[in-house]
């Protein structure tokens, strides 16, 4: 998965970067084979005069499907990315259809857990 990072408006510090980075291969780790790019635009809509103006625009490229793209505004550029990237995630996982089979995997890996742990407990 490549990640791109754009914007016009401010700069965007180191810190700024690593926690898009951070954010972005966590939010896309179980599709992150299925995701070509992914580019994440920054602007700040109202400029110096403050208020609900940091939008994050996340663009996920996929094969063969439609590009999926959210955008959310807040008035700190961290939660503006915080939110789009994982409304992104949830996009991107139900229309590839994997949440259904993530949730399985892990409801699964949650018996044999407890079927492990019953087993300990009866043996000792």
């Amino acid at each position: 998965m490549q990640t791109v990072i754009h914007s016009n408006d401010f700069a965007i510090t180191s810190a700024l970067d690593s926690f898009i980075k951070d954010h972005a291969n966590k939010s896309m780790r179980v599709c992150t084979d299925r995701v070509e790019r992914l580019v994440i635009r920054l602007k700040d809509v109202n400029g110096p005069k403050g208020g609900v103006d940091k939008e994050c625009s996340v663009e996920v490229k996929l094969a063969r499907h439609a590009p999926i793209v959210v955008r959310k505004r807040s008035s700190d550029a961290y939660a503006s990315i915080r939110q789009a990237l994982g409304r992104a995630s949830r996009i991107t996982l139900r229309k590839l259809g994997k949440r259904r089979a993530y949730k399985a995997s892990a409801q699964s890996l949650q018996v044999e857990q407890q079927l492990q742990t019953e087993i300990t407990e009866t043996t000792e």
